[in-house]
């Protein structure tokens, strides 16, 4: 018996994340005739100085619903604070230092989206005047 594994070949995308209000959702999706594999990517956050615990979780949606949580970081981040947040592939790691200011790693395997699909990135009592950068890497593929 023989197994034949068919890649259609895609390409390394850089979705940028230009400065969000914290109080905003993200919402990055592949749209109409194409797949995305969710790779890996980083967030900086940049809380205003309102006092308040501000939390970053990754979900996944249909379009419209919340079909799947990815994570979310339970380190808060507090008035007039910016830290970092990396995201991806599962990694294990011994005796390794995170990177200063950062929140810490958060893994989770490829995730495929197609479609209307979408990956969020949401602020958790996120305010107005806070504000959320970055990137996600993705292989994007035309169907």
């Amino acid at each position: 018996m023989s197994i034949n594994w068919t890649f259609q070949g895609g390409k390394r995308v850089i979705k940028t994340i230009a400065a969000t209000a914290g109080d905003a959702v993200a919402n990055l999706s592949p749209g109409t005739g194409k797949r995305w594999l969710v790779l890996r990517g980083r967030l900086t956050l940049v809380a205003d100085a309102n006092a308040a615990n501000r939390y970053v979780n990754l979900r996944l949606t249909d379009g419209t619903n919340v079909v799947e949580g990815i994570g979310q970081l339970s380190t808060a981040i507090v008035a007039n604070e910016t830290k970092i947040l990396d995201f991806g592939e599962v990694r294990f790691m011994s005796g390794a230092a995170i990177a200063y200011d950062s929140l810490g790693y958060l893994g989770f395997n490829p995730i495929l989206l197609e479609g209307a699909d979408q990956f969020r990135i949401e602020i958790v009592g996120g305010l107005a005047g806070d504000s959320y950068s970055g990137y996600v890497v993705v292989l994007e593929i035309d169907i």
